[in-house]
């Protein structure tokens, strides 16, 4: 049990860098384009914030649905804007700043897919579920003194062996959103946070720090409501084509 809790700890820890690791490439990306916007006029902001603030939206659907990779495809769309600066009088150097953080936008989503979808050794997972059943089992017929030691130490041990699986199921799947998520999954303010941020620069007003984590709840909440509604379509959706005749 320690191996597996050691194994997919450090999977958490890894969970734990991605969002920042993303969130530090969106506003490099954003930030750096803007500079060359004002010196070259390349390349168009409108359709730059909107194809940033996709990878955050679509990073959220991945997650929800587990088995798309529409995050993955929002990064290969930063491509378009790269070969508009590649067009234009912005020196090569600076483009290839923006394809290494792209890359490294590529490199984080990557890993979200890998933590999210692979399980640490399913083998000894499967061994330990094993063993905490074998080892319950024969507590309920084990004599252990009298009837209040037998049940405080039944009592004591079924909690801790349980309570420890549970944190190895939550563990594994670092990242939830929507109504599933608890406060031991990783969290993606700083990627909502981005939202705001981009979403600002297009306007003349500066977004007090103050007010960033407000709008970003505002955002936050948006987004929920959104996915719930998707889910709730996709599940009628579901129902429909299971009560449909055959042929």
């Amino acid at each position: 049990m320690g191996l597996v809790v050691a194994g997919t700890l450090s999977d958490y820890r890894d969970a734990e860098r991605a969002p920042t690791d993303l969130a530090a490439g969106l506003y490099a990306f954003l930030r750096e384009a803007e500079s060359f916007n004002k010196v070259w006029g390349k390349p168009d902001l409108r359709t730059l914030r909107e194809r940033l603030i996709a990878v955050v939206t679509t990073l959220r659907s991945d997650i929800n649905t587990g088995n798309t990779r529409d995050c993955q495809a929002a990064i290969e769309d930063l491509s378009d804007s790269l070969l508009e600066l590649e067009e234009s009088d912005v020196p090569a150097n600076y483009v290839v700043r923006l394809r290494a953080e792209q890359a490294g936008l590529r490199k984080s989503i990557l890993r979200v897919y890998h933590i999210q979808r692979e399980q640490f050794l399913p083998s000894a997972k499967a061994m330990i579920y094993t063993i905490v059943g074998v080892i319950l089992a024969l507590l309920l017929v084990t004599k252990l003194g009298g009837l209040a030691e037998s049940l405080i130490t039944l009592g004591f041990l079924s909690f801790f062996f349980l309570y420890l699986l549970r944190l190895l199921t939550v563990i594994d799947t670092p990242f939830k959103v929507g109504q599933e998520r608890t406060e031991d999954d990783v969290s993606l303010f700083l990627l909502t946070e981005f939202m705001v941020h981009a979403q600002a620069a297009g306007t003349a007003a500066v977004v007090p720090p103050e007010d960033v984590e407000a709008q970003a709840e505002a955002i936050e909440e948006q987004l929920a409501e959104a996915e719930e509604a998707q889910a709730a379509e996709l599940e009628a959706e579901a129902e429909a084509d299971a009560a449909r005749p055959d042929g």
